[in-house]
């Protein structure tokens, strides 16, 4: 997926959900450092985790870990799978939203394997909540949001209502799907976005 093939997918998925095309802002990457390959990890969801610390993202790919620019490592690395989400606030529509994309299966046949399932049953929607971070711990605000599943581009998007917003920092936190097995990792476990500041600052009139 080229940079400009994942920067219309966001904003497709925003204007679906009514909100601005531009989500919360990234983080800045953190200093210059020597970005690992995907040869060194076994699973995708360790490349994703790895891509994350060094502050990956469509706009920073952290070396040759996402070449095609859409959040996502090592694509082609087998189960456990991370993920790639979003989180944002509209302020006119009251409503919090996001995305998340998720890698396909190391086999192409298979499709995409997690954008299906709670922890009640593997069919249900994935299922998340919106969390304020603090210092003396950090507290859902809203709970039990069911995302909609995109399975012809690989991607979650979610809305939930909220009137208003105390500015904090905000992430999206998604639970892990149900397991097949007792054995080993999960192949889609929990995963969550980073926390950005909300609501975005009013731009001045011009």
């Amino acid at each position: 997926m080229s940079a400009s093939t994942a920067a219309a997918l966001l904003a497709a998925a925003a204007l679906l959900l009514g909100a601005a095309p531009v989500l919360a802002e990234e983080s800045a990457p953190p200093a210059a450092t020597t970005a690992p390959s995907c040869s060194e990890f076994a699973a995708q969801a360790d490349a994703q985790a790895a891509f994350a610390e060094l502050g990956g993202s469509p706009g920073h790919p952290v070396g040759g870990l996402d070449p095609d620019r859409d959040g996502l490592a090592c694509e082609g690395l087998p189960a456990p799978y991370g993920f790639y989400a979003t989180i944002g606030y509209n302020r006119r529509g009251h409503f919090l939203y996001g995305t998340a994309a998720l890698p396909p299966a190391a086999r192409a046949a298979a499709g995409y394997p997690c954008l299906r399932g709670n922890r009640k049953g593997p069919l249900g929607p994935r299922r998340l909540s919106v969390r304020r971070a603090a210092a003396g711990g950090d507290r859902a605000i809203v709970t039990r949001i069911h995302a909609e599943a995109d399975p012809e581009n690989g991607r979650l998007l979610w809305k939930a209502p909220r009137p208003s917003l105390a500015p904090g920092r905000y992430y999206a936190a998604f639970e892990e799907s149900i397991r097949s097995t007792p054995y080993g990792r999960n192949p889609c476990p929990g995963f969550r976005s980073r926390e950005v500041p909300l609501p975005r600052p009013r731009q001045a009139a011009s």
